[in-house]
Parts: C-alpha cells; sequence; structure tokens
C-alpha cells in the first residue's frame, strides 16, 4: 500500500505537520490561544517541571535504543537492584523509566514495593 503525501491546499498548514510539530504553531500569528496569562512564578515551576519530565522522556528513549523491545524490563530490574541496595532515589528513577516505557508493568512494581514496606 503507497502512502502519499501532498502539499497544503490554500496556505493551511498540512494536518502531519502540526502533529509532528505540535509546539511551533506555524499557521498562528498569536500562539498564546487565548490563555490568560500566569504569574512568572507559576510558569518557572512549569518549567521546572517540564525539564525534569523531559529528561525522564530522553534517558527513556535512550534505555530504549539501547536495549530494544525488552528496556521496560531491565528497568525494573534497575530498580529492584536499586532498591536492594537502598538506594530510593534511584529506584524511583528507574520506576520512572519503567513508567515511561510500560506503565501497567511500572505500576504493577510500584505497588509490589509498596507492600514490602
Amino acid at each position: 500500500m503507497a502512502i502519499r503525501f501532498s502539499a497544503a491546499r490554500n496556505g493551511s498548514c498540512p494536518v502531519l505537520v502540526r502533529a509532528l510539530n505540535p509546539s511551533v504553531p506555524i499557521c498562528a500569528a498569536n500562539d498564546d490561544f487565548g490563555r490568560k496569562h500566569r504569574s512568572r512564578t507559576a510558569r518557572a515551576g512549569d518549567a521546572v517541571a517540564h525539564t525534569a519530565n523531559e529528561r525522564v522522556l530522553t534517558e527513556a528513549l535512550r534505555h530504549l535504543a539501547r536495549h530494544g523491545l525488552s528496556a521496560a524490563a531491565h528497568a525494573r530490574a534497575h530498580a529492584a537492584a536499586a532498591r536492594l541496595a537502598g538506594d530510593e532515589h534511584g529506584c524511583a528513577w528507574w520506576i520512572a523509566i519503567c513508567r515511561q516505557l510500560d506503565r501497567p508493568m511500572a505500576d504493577a512494581f510500584a505497588r509490589r514495593i509498596a507492600r514490602r514496606v
């Protein structure tokens, strides 16, 4: 089956461009979409949370590239090893990576850890 792409008609945004790059509104001159401006501290807090989530996602993708489809199981094993070593921060980090790759597996593992405490 062939997949065909065509240019935008009448100067409108192609659906694929919007889907592939949602952070850059190509067709919009104003990108606030009518939202009211928030305080500077709220925006700073969002930026910190965004960079933390970005870091976890980046590391999860690197882990996926290294281990392929078994990356979530490897991340769960790393979390278990960190837990046995007493490294709670490392365990939470690996659970977060596992959650990015396979949420049900990470949630089941976190529940199992919570029951043992």
